[in-house]
């Protein structure tokens, strides 16, 4: 019998599979009590376009937001695939990414989007980072503010979480706008596609 071959007796494959549910389990309750700083549910950012003077919420994303029109939004700014909607969102809502949304004022649709990444360093002290990626506005909705929102939300949410920076990558076309919310030119992105 090889050494590195793993058998497993009928009962023993029972308790094998129990220890690793348990051993998942137990890995996944100790990230969040180590990891005690999170993003907030929701957040209320001034909206200075807003007629009424009321705050725009801006909230987590939810599997029911397919139905609300999240893809089409999100073909503004990209190519999309619909894909498995329910399987990415279960794996973002257990990973490193934070999506954030604003609703119609009618609750109807989606009608602006942004994306938090948290990427964990060994550097800056274990510090961690936060990427924004995936800002998109409805074009319907443009000229509303909705752009800087949604970018100091997901800013606000980064510095929640205890990050040390948050960074972007951008158009040129998008630099004046991205100054506007803050944030200064800096380095130099590379990329290299695989698709």
């Amino acid at each position: 019998m090889p050494s590195n071959t793993l058998y497993v007796t009928k009962r023993g494959s029972f308790s094998f599979v129990l220890g690793l549910v348990a051993s998942a389990l137990f890995r996944r309750f100790e990230a969040l009590r180590l990891d005690k700083k999170t993003p907030p549910s929701a957040l209320f950012i001034p909206n200075r376009k807003s007629g009424d003077g009321k705050p725009t919420k801006v909230r987590r994303l939810r599997a029911s937001d397919a139905s609300k029109g999240f893809y089409e939004l999100l073909s503004q700014l990209t190519e999309v695939g619909k894909g498995d909607f329910g399987r990415r969102f279960r794996e973002i809502t257990n990973g490193c990414e934070r999506v954030y949304v604003i609703e119609s004022e009618d609750g109807s649709r989606i009608v602006a989007s942004g994306t938090l990444v948290l990427e964990r360093k060994f550097t800056r002290n274990c510090g961690t980072c936060g990427h924004i990626e995936d800002v998109v506005v409805d074009e319907g909705e443009r000229g509303r503010d909705l752009g800087r929102v949604i970018v100091e939300a997901l800013t606000r949410a980064a510095e929640a979480c205890g990050c040390y920076k948050v960074i972007l990558d951008c158009n040129e076309s998008n630099v004046g706008f991205y100054e506007r919310c803050g944030f200064k030119r800096k380095e130099v992105q590379m990329a290299k596609y695989f698709i």
